[in-house]
């Protein structure tokens, strides 16, 4: 499958317009036009996150940022997105396992956790995540904190 992908990594700083424009335009399309949420998409976080972004040709087609939410001690995996045309073929489990590999080679923090969508929460689980708290409303869809089990 990753044969059909290239990935990049970037830093805020390494990103060009192109770049930036490419992952506002997909959370867009999925998170505000498709699943109709209305959240705080511009957060300040993308200046303080790693990125990664999945290509096919030259169309990105799934991206997840990461960063330090516990500088030294925590970090968050978040805005983890495919298109609607590469769904259901492993690009999820890719950005995930890609996520947490950056997280633990450039932060060097084996504590993560993301805010998971509750109807995906089965997804991550087989991920290695676990469910804690509560769900709660973040921007009209049930999430819940989901944390890495470590092995």
């Amino acid at each position: 499958m990753s044969e059909l992908y290239k990935t990049r990594v970037l830093s805020f700083e390494q990103m060009k317009l192109i770049d930036l424009y490419a992952i506002l335009r997909l959370r867009q399309q999925v998170f505000v036009i498709e699943q109709q949420s209305i959240y705080d998409d511009i957060d300040n976080c993308d200046q303080v996150s790693m990125h990664i972004c999945v290509y096919q040709e030259d169309e990105l087609v799934g991206y997840a940022r990461v960063r330090e939410a516990e500088p030294g001690h925590l970090a968050k995996i978040e805005r983890v997105v495919c298109g609607a045309n590469h769904r259901g073929g492993g690009l999820g489990q890719m950005l995930i396992h890609l996520s947490v590999d950056l997280i633990q080679k450039h932060y060097c923090i084996e504590n993560i956790m993301l805010s998971a969508q509750t109807h995906a929460s089965d997804f991550y689980v087989k991920l290695g995540f676990q469910c804690q708290g509560v769900s709660y409303d973040d921007g009209g869809i049930e999430h819940i904190d989901m944390y890495l089990v470590n092995n």
